[in-house]
């Protein structure tokens, strides 16, 4: 099981009294979790192409620049047992400002929660949601796009003694193979996140992404390796591929891995996953293809700029960082950015689950409100009873 370590979990609750920015993850499949607290409030930076700057991103889902992203400071950094200060390019094991050393204070003991921010997305009923896939069935053909994502939320109520740590180290239980967050700012509010999905990823000179896409619920005995893919999903998936290999082109990287399209299991639910490799790249290079990928198909829909002037007037800002991106930027040599997906807002007790599905033309709207049903137990079954 991965748990916080005691110095983690009283950082977590330090930051949150202290209103200052906070992120915990753990990659998929490790078994330790990172936690970081910054002591000034996230800035804009570019995520390539600029001077390293260790932290954490998260970008939302409407962004004019796909390469920019909010930066929480590593200024405090425990990874496992090994605790980290950070003041301008410089890292000490031992606090080098006074609010470093503060944010270090031991706390009033209680429950990690959330601040109560603006108030929730109003919740998605069924008839409103199948109803807005139909409309995105019309558009797509009688339009140009090929495939639209569109969302719902739903909201609701966490007991009056929940604890942020409590449910990521569920998640991080329930979802071993998934990158698990939990990122919280005053300018971000507070995201949950159980993601199977990888945007973009920088380990070395090798750069990775994914084609993440089609979704089944075929249930935990099927054979997924021999399971018969309905033709919309295998169209769907295709679809993102695609757009991922025409992004590796515009940016002049050519001798990119591609691996066959493959069934791959998140939680409940099962997915078709291609993966795409790139080796030396450089952070020119890597800026314009996060730029090209953000939002990716996936999220957004083909072809991407009509498929999100769509989104925008059924939705509205609804999204906020959901289908954006978050992960650690320039940490140990490694930045690594995931899909905002399997997420949700927490604004005091009040939780809203984001959750939603590729669009085509063969879409069937009640198969699609079912699918988003499956999707909302990533993060569900974690939820403590009110």
């Amino acid at each position: 099981m991965t748990q916080f370590t005691t110095a983690q979990r009283a950082l977590a609750a330090a930051a949150v009294v202290a209103k200052t920015p906070l992120a915990l993850w753990r990659a998929p499949s490790a078994t330790t979790f990172d936690a970081l607290a910054a002591i000034s409030a996230p800035r804009l930076v570019p995520v390539f192409g600029a001077t390293p700057d260790p932290g954490f991103v998260i970008a939302p889902f409407r962004t004019e620049n796909g390469n920019v992203a909010l930066l929480f400071p590593a200024d405090i950094l425990i990874r496992a047992e090994t605790l980290r200060f950070r003041v301008g390019n410089d890292w000490s094991d031992r606090p080098m400002t006074d609010a470093q050393a503060q944010l270090l204070s031991p706390v009033p003991s209680g429950p990690v929660q959330a601040a109560a921010g603006v108030q929730p997305v109003a919740g998605t009923p069924r008839t409103n949601y199948i109803a807005r896939v139909e409309r995105t069935v019309a558009a797509i053909r009688e339009g140009p796009c090929e495939k639209i994502v569109v969302s719902r939320v739903e909201t609701r109520t966490l007991s009056e003694r929940y604890d942020l740590c409590d449910l990521v180290e569920a998640l991080a239980t329930a979802h071993p193979h998934a990158f698990i967050a939990l990122a919280t700012s005053a300018i971000t509010g507070t995201w949950l996140v159980a993601s199977p999905e990888v945007l973009l990823q920088l380990d070395g000179d090798t750069a990775h992404t994914m084609a993440l896409a089609g979704t089944v619920w075929p249930g935990p005995d099927v054979d997924i390796d021999s399971f018969d893919w309905p033709d919309k999903i295998i169209t769907e998936q295709a679809l993102v591929s695609t757009y991922i290999r025409e992004a590796f082109a515009a940016e002049g990287l050519i001798a990119v891995e591609e691996t066959p399209a493959r069934s791959v299991r998140a939680a409940n639910l099962c997915h078709l996953q291609t993966d795409f490799r790139y080796v030396c790249a450089d952070d020119r290079a890597l800026a314009g293809l996060l730029r090209r990928l953000h939002p990716t198909s996936a999220v957004c829909g083909m072809p991407r700029i009509p498929a999100l002037e769509f989104i925008l007037r059924e939705e509205g800002n609804t999204r906020g960082f959901y289908t954006g991106y978050l992960g650690p930027k320039d940490l140990d040599g490694a930045t690594r950015l995931f899909v905002n997906l399997r997420s949700a807002r927490v604004s005091g007790r009040q939780i809203s689950l984001h959750v939603g599905g590729g669009i085509v033309a063969a879409s069937d709207p009640e198969m699609e409100w079912h699918e988003t049903v499956e999707k909302t137990k990533t993060i569900g079954q974690v939820l403590p009873e009110v």
